[in-house]
């Protein structure tokens, strides 16, 4: 076999042995980047520190798309890393729980839901 073409076809074992290996790589990261967003998730509802009825009329506002969650403004990072987006971390739970008492309504028909 032609000398250069058996190196192209080496090359091209490689490359394709390397472009497996990224996208494996590729397919964790995604996964840990969706497993880091769903612990900073529950650590913001936990935060909010609701009772068990309140919290479940929040999750399922949020589902149905009747709870809005206003986004902050985005502002230029200042080295405060107690800070996050121009709220306090403490105020943040109360916040979104004025919010969520605002817009989620205190009984609600349940169409959707089995009797």
């Amino acid at each position: 076999m032609n000398r250069k073409l058996h190196r192209v076809l080496e090359e091209i074992r490689k490359t394709e042995k390397k472009i497996a290996e990224w996208q494996e790589h590729l397919k964790e990261l995604k996964l840990l980047a969706e497993q880091l967003e769903n612990q900073e998730i529950v650590k913001t509802i936990r935060s909010m520190k609701l009772d068990s009825h309140r919290m479940l009329e929040l999750l399922e506002g949020i589902q149905e798309g009747t709870v809005s969650i206003p986004l902050p403004a985005e502002e230029p990072e200042t080295g405060d890393t107690d800070r996050k987006e121009g709220t306090e971390p403490d105020r943040q739970g109360e916040d979104m729980e004025k919010m969520a008492q605002k817009t989620a309504p205190e009984s609600e028909v349940r169409n959707h839901e089995e009797i």
